[in-house]
C-alpha cells in the first residue's frame, strides 16, 4: 500500500506545535480531532473561511493509505471539497511539510 497526502489550514500556534513535536496534537482551543482537505487549494479555502484576515499556514501530512481509507470522509464539506476527519490518536504521520498557496488570491 502507498502513502496518502492530506492538507490542513493551521494557526501559527498549531504550525509551531506540529514542527516542534513532529505530530499533530490537541492544543488549547482545539478539538479532539482534525479535518483534512484532499487538496492544498481546498485547505486554503477553509483557512480563509476559518481565519479570515488572521494569518494561517497550510501543512501537508503523509499517512499510510490503509489508515487514510479508514478515516471518516465527506465528499463536499462546507461546499468546498472532499475532507477526512481523524482523531489525533489515529494520525501516525509518515511526514509533514508546509505547503505554499496563493495567499493573495
Amino acid at each position: 500500500m502507498g502513502v496518502v497526502e492530506l492538507f490542513r489550514a493551521v494557526s501559527e500556534e498549531e504550525f509551531k506545535d506540529v514542527f516542534a513535536h513532529g505530530k499533530l496534537r490537541k492544543i488549547a482551543g482545539s478539538v479532539e480531532g482534525k479535518w483534512f482537505a484532499e487538496s492544498a487549494e481546498d485547505a486554503a479555502q477553509w483557512g480563509k473561511l476559518l481565519y479570515g484576515e488572521q494569518p494561517f499556514r497550510i501543512i501537508a501530512i503523509q499517512i499510510e493509505e490503509a489508515s487514510a481509507n479508514q478515516l471518516f470522509r465527506l465528499i463536499k464539506l462546507d461546499n468546498i471539497g472532499p475532507a477526512r476527519f481523524a482523531e489525533v490518536e489515529q494520525l501516525e504521520l509518515r511526514g509533514v511539510r508546509e505547503v505554499s498557496y496563493g495567499k493573495d488570491s
